[in-house]
Formats: structure tokens, C-alpha cells, sequence
């Protein structure tokens, strides 16, 4: 029977063998292992999260404790360290015992019989010393030093982020990131009525009763305070097998991504062009109001993958073509109503979702993104109708990819900048960051601050060919 312990600590080595966090590495370890129980993949999971999600600070408290810094280890007793201190640390229901045995158990099974002592000793100081750890001052570096330990997130984002939006707003973000999330999913009021209620007029009937028939099936369900077709679901094992997602009943979308379509207003007779469209939520959310939705993307994978989605969700007015957006295209010139430029980015603030971004970034990544995007910008502009609607949006939260990058676009192209304060829900209007959203929609843009409205890091822009 398979050491679920040693297959966590194989994964976290195999993640830090080539320097580069890979996405993928957990969930195909996952499949391989899927025949294990329920709750030992679930154990996995948590834990080869965890360790990376909370690294900074793990490795801080192992060098407080620990006369050899983590970074001399051999990899092998440092990723042992690593998981056996957040099972102790953020795991209650793993007893502090069993995580200090099961690693030297570890040790001398790896050959590392002269380390057993080393190790034991190591992390029951922690156990024992757990509320004794002192993190850096506050008042050290405006105090990104302290958040970046305690938060773990690299120092130079703490810094980024405390010169543009403060201690306060950095440290509420940094601390959305380490909550749970639920999986945040659009419902399509069309493949809902054909499903369940032909003759409904009420989408929020309609809404009302499926969210009923997910209850029944064991999810816990809260509609969202900012959208009526968007749901917060917990306790989903695999959403493929909720009631009605065969059918198109919902598409996992979070909420700030929704807003793009609900803020660009697609009118019944636009035709839309989403040029970096995978995995296909706006091309999507935009054929519902739409008439002809052109998505396109650079791989056959990612559109195959919209293809699917839209064929899962009946809609037939959706083009998927294979397409480089860094190629110009003749025949799409002046066509677009609308054009979704959601581009490739840094996704800072995804983080909370997707937890190797933050490791994976850097400033010379950013500088080269931003570059990439204007290539793009440059590429297809011109595919927008004189009077047309350009839709701006990235998953960060850094002003070089967003507000100086639209910026550039009014300066050096012929857009400008549209008030979209009428188009936000009331939900994003209400207390102090929703009135500075108000203030910067009438400018045409928001940059929604992670957890602010419970919802990820997102910008949107909207611009006017003229």
C-alpha cells in the first residue's frame, strides 16, 4: 500500500527539481494515484498545497529553529521538513506526534539514518515552541518584510503593493489568498429553461429551483451579493458530475471575469471577437446576449477546449478558430462590435487560486508581459468598428500591465476611455472601495482588489473606437 506521506514529499521534490512550480504536477499525480482513498487524496492535496502556498513562512520558522538553513539541505530532508511542519502547524486534526514520527520514519527508510535525530529534534521544537515564533517588525521595510513571512508572498510583490495601495490593503489581500475559496460558477439562463422550465419567464425562478436540485444533490450553495446568475459552491467533489452541468446548466467563471460581459453591454445584434479566449467564460457568457461570438486562441488544446464548453452549453454562435492574436488579420478589420482583450498577464491575483504563480513571477516577467500584451493591442485594434467597444481586462494587479497599459492604448491608438459607473452592480458601489470604484468606472476602468468583494484580483477597462 502506497506511504501517502512519501507520495506528498516525491511531489513537493519533483516541484522544486527545475526551478519552475508546474501547475500540473499535482493533479496528474492525483489521477495517477486515483485509486487511493477519498480522504488520502484529499490529505495529498492539502498538503503539497499547503507547502507551497505557505513556503516563505515554513522555511522562515525551520531556519529560526534549525542551525542549518533550509536553503543547505539536501532537498530531500528540506521537503520532509517542509510538510511534516505545516501538518503541525495549520493541520488540527493531524496529532503533532504523528508528524514528527512518520518523518524520521521517512529519514531511515531514504538512508538518512544519521538525520533521524536532526529531524525529530527539529520539529518537535516547533511543536512545542509554536506560539513562541517571532515574525519580523512591522516597522522594518514599511513592513513588507513582515508580510511577506507571514503571508508568503516574495518580498518584492509585498513591495509593489504597499507603494501603490498601502499596509492595510496589501495585508487584506495577502490574507485573502490563504482563505478557502468556493468554486464561483456563471448559470446560463438558457440552458436552464430548456433543461428545467420552458415556461418560465423568471430567470431568478429558474436560478431559485436549480439552486434547490444542488442542494438536494449535497452542495452547499450561497448566490453571490454582486451578480443574480452567479453561485458560490462548496462541498463539490468533481462538478462534473452536479445536475445539469451535461447539459450547459453552469460554467465555472468567477465573478469578477463575469463583469467584463455585464460592463461591455453586448447588444442582441453584436458580433464579438474574443482574440485570447481560452478557456472560453467571456466568448461564452457573451453568446448568450449576442448574435455571432468569434473566440479564438493560439493552441488547438485551448480551442478544443472552448469548442467543447460551447457545445455543452448549446450554443451554436460560437466560431472557434486557431489563430495567433500577435498576427494581424485583414479580413477582421472594422468587423468587431465588441472586442474582449483579455490577455495574457502576471495573474497576481489569482494567487489565492492557482498558488505557483507568485513563485513563478518576477520584474523582468512583468516588463515582458507588458511588452507582449502591447504587440497584441498593436495586432488587432483595428479589428474594432469605428464607434466600437474595446474591452480591456487581466487577471493582475499590477498598474504596468493595467491602467498604464490602457493608457498607452488612448495615447497611441484612437480609443477612448467610456464611463461605465451605470453598468456596476449595486454591490460594487456600496462603503469606501466601492465608491472609489464609482469614481474610477467614470474614468473607464476598476481594478478590483482581491477579496475586496470577495471575489479574485481583476482589471477592466472600457474604450471607444473613434
Amino acid at each position: 500500500m502506497a506511504n501517502v506521506r512519501e507520495l506528498v514529499l516525491n511531489i513537493l521534490i519533483e516541484y522544486e527539481r527545475d526551478g519552475v512550480r508546474k501547475p500540473s504536477l499535482l493533479k496528474d499525480s492525483l489521477n495517477k494515484y486515483d485509486y487511493l482513498e477519498t480522504r488520502d487524496k484529499a490529505f495529498m492535496k492539502r498538503v503539497v498545497d499547503g507547502c507551497i502556498e505557505r513556503q516563505i513562512q515554513i522555511d522562515y520558522i525551520l531556519d529560526t529553529f534549525s542551525k542549518t538553513p533550509t536553503a543547505k539541505m539536501q532537498p530531500f530532508i528540506r521537503n520532509l521538513l517542509r510538510m511534516s511542519v505545516y501538518q503541525i502547524l495549520f493541520m488540527d486534526q493531524v496529532p503533532d506526534s504523528a508528524a514528527c514520527n512518520e518523518a524520521v520514519k521517512l529519514a531511515g527508510k531514504h538512508k538518512f539514518q544519521g538525520l533521524k535525530g536532526f529531524v525529530n529534534g527539529v520539529l518537535r521544537n516547533i511543536a512545542r515552541n509554536r506560539d513562541k515564533i517571532a515574525y519580523p517588525d512591522k516597522a522594518i521595510d514599511g513592513g513588507s518584510e513582515y508580510l511577506s513571512t507571514l503571508y508568503s508572498m516574495p518580498k518584492w510583490i509585498c513591495d509593489m503593493w504597499i507603494d501603490v495601495y498601502g499596509f492595510e490593503k496589501t495585508e487584506g489581500m495577502l490574507k485573502f489568498f490563504l482563505e478557502p475559496r468556493p468554486t464561483t460558477v456563471r448559470l446560463s439562463a438558457n440552458a436552464l429553461k430548456k433543461l428545467y422550465g420552458k415556461d418560465t419567464d423568471s430567470d431568478d425562478k429558474l436560478f431559485g429551483d436549480y439552486i434547490e436540485k444542488l442542494s438536494a444533490a449535497g452542495v452547499v450553495v450561497k448566490r453571490s451579493d454582486i451578480l443574480p446568475y452567479a453561485l458560490e459552491l462548496e462541498k463539490t467533489d468533481n462538478i462534473r458530475f452536479l445536475p445539469g452541468f451535461d447539459e450547459g446548466a453552469f460554467f465555472v467563471q468567477d465573478v469578477s471575469s463575469m463583469l467584463v460581459t455585464e460592463i461591455a453591454g453586448v447588444e442582441p445584434s453584436d458580433v464579438v471577437v474574443d482574440v485570447c479566449a481560452a478557456p472560453g467564460g467571456k466568448s461564452l457568457h457573451a453568446a448568450e446576449r449576442a448574435s455571432t461570438v468569434l473566440s479564438r486562441d493560439v493552441s488547438e488544446r485551448k480551442c478544443e477546449l472552448i469548442r467543447e464548453n460551447a457545445e455543452r452549453m448549446g450554443l451554436g454562435n460560437v466560431k472557434v478558430e486557431l489563430h495567433d492574436a500577435k498576427i494581424h488579420d485583414r479580413n477582421m478589420e472594422n468587423k468587431a462590435d465588441v472586442i474582449f482583450l483579455d490577455l495574457p498577464c502576471s495573474g497576481l491575483g489569482i494567487i489565492g487560486r492557482k498558488n505557483d504563480i507568485k513563485y513563478n513571477a518576477s520584474k523582468k516577467g512583468l516588463t515582458e508581459l507588458s511588452s507582449l500584451q502591447w504587440e497584441i493591442i498593436k495586432t488587432v485594434w483595428d479589428y474594432v468598428k469605428p464607434g466600437g467597444t474595446l474591452m480591456y481586462s487581466t487577471c493582475t494587479v499590477n498598474r504596468q500591465e493595467n491602467e498604464e497599459m490602457v493608457g498607452r492604448i488612448c495615447l497611441e491608438l484612437p480609443f477612448e476611455m467610456v464611463d461605465f459607473s451605470e453598468k456596476l452592480p449595486k454591490a460594487l458601489t456600496e462603503g469606501t472601495f466601492g465608491q472609489e470604484l464609482v469614481r474610477s468606472a467614470k474614468n473607464g476602468y476598476i481594478q478590483l482588489i482581491p477579496g475586496a468583494f470577495g471575489t479574485d484580483g481583476f482589471f477592466i477597462a472600457k474604450l471607444k473606437r473613434v
